[in-house]
């Protein structure tokens, strides 16, 4: 069986966990912990990482220690996994959808002009499957108009914007560890920022709202949101060989892309070099039956994220024009791409898609 993408764990990981399990610790967020955030912060030269369960906590710990006013907007791409959207509700703020670009896949800089109301003061923005797109744009439009950015950096470890990582462009970026993701702790998250007041709010936020663990004096609004040594370990871990983990997912890329360009029934996007994609996209008419015989060849494929406005929870939108996201989204086919996976397979399943189309 040829997953669409599976977790791969090294020997070094394992051996880390196991020591760890029978030098009897405590399991808990400690010492590892600390230590893991040190390393992320350093790897995408940042100055504070702040780990947390899961990469939908993140941003949602974002837009609480903000301060927002009740009545803010927050504008999300409709190209985006469903956590991006679910943050703004779960904060008791205002969701507004923008458009991608046909350029990229990532939020239009166009379109969001056009969605920007007195109201609007945090854009969350998603570079998709680590497309960079025109963060830059966005960036200038969100500080001339004085709007809180956010990357939800999920799909994003290991992409570059002139040469710095990604997740700098703004106030503050989220990041998720879960299963399919370059870096993996099973479920996991974090927030890098360079902003040291936003820092401190979301470690008291993570904690209860308390100074120091073991003292149960509460002066803010916080919660167990931490996570465990074993996770740390795990990421931290992974993190020592990261830049051949992105080799790998960005050779699996231009494999697939070399094999599949020339097929015009294939719409193919690019990663440059400074990006590191998360898995390899495709966006066909078809897609279901090019699916359904990949899966009879055990070749198990994953359709793209929904647009949001189709979900039927966010069917107050699905009047509003979005017709790119709509489009791709409803044609795209994410391919297999485990960092396992051999060169040798990606030329069979490209082969068995060109014969089909």
């Amino acid at each position: 069986m040829i997953y669409q993408i599976k977790p791969v764990i090294g020997n070094l990981a394992k051996k880390n966990i196991v020591k760890y399990i029978k030098g009897n610790n405590w399991l808990t967020e400690y010492q590892r912990t600390t230590d893991f955030e040190k390393k992320f912060a350093n790897f995408t030269n940042s100055k504070h990482c702040i780990a947390f369960p899961n990469g939908t906590l993140t941003m949602y710990a974002i837009l609480e220690c903000l301060n927002l006013p009740s009545n803010s907007e927050v504008l999300v791409s409709n190209y985006t996994m469903i956590a991006t959207a679910n943050v703004v509700k779960m904060s008791g703020l205002k969701l507004q959808l923008v458009d991608i670009s046909e350029k990229d896949l990532c939020m239009c800089p166009i379109d969001l002009i056009k969605k920007i109301t007195k109201k609007t003061k945090v854009v969350i923005y998603t570079p998709m499957n680590g497309r960079i797109g025109q963060i830059n744009e966005i960036k200038r439009i969100c500080k001339s108009r004085g709007i809180y950015l956010v990357e939800d950096a999920a799909h994003a470890i290991g992409c570059y914007n002139k040469k710095k990582h990604v997740g700098s462009a703004g106030i503050a970026a989220s990041f998720s560890f879960s299963m399919p993701k370059l870096i993996t702790m099973g479920q996991g998250g974090a927030i890098i920022t360079n902003n040291s007041q936003l820092a401190k709010k979301l470690r008291l936020f993570k904690n209860f709202g308390r100074y120091f663990d073991g003292v149960d004096i509460h002066n803010y609004i916080g919660y167990n949101f931490k996570i465990t040594d074993l996770q740390s370990i795990l990421a931290t871990s992974q993190l020592l060989d990261i830049k051949k983990r992105m080799k790998i997912k960005k050779n699996i890329f231009q494999r697939y892309y070399r094999n599949l360009i020339n097929n015009k029934k294939v719409k193919l996007f690019k990663i440059e070099k400074n990006e590191t994609p998360w898995s390899f996209d495709i966006y066909i008419k078809n897609r279901n039956k090019i699916k359904k015989i990949l899966k009879q060849k055990n070749i198990l494929t994953r359709n793209v994220y929904p647009p949001i406005n189709s979900q039927k929870i966010y069917k107050s939108f699905k009047s509003k024009n979005l017709k790119v996201s709509n489009n791709y989204c409803k044609n795209g086919l994410w391919l297999p791409s485990s960092l396992d996976l051999k060169l040798s397979q990606v030329d069979q399943i490209c082969k068995i898609i060109n014969q089909i189309l």
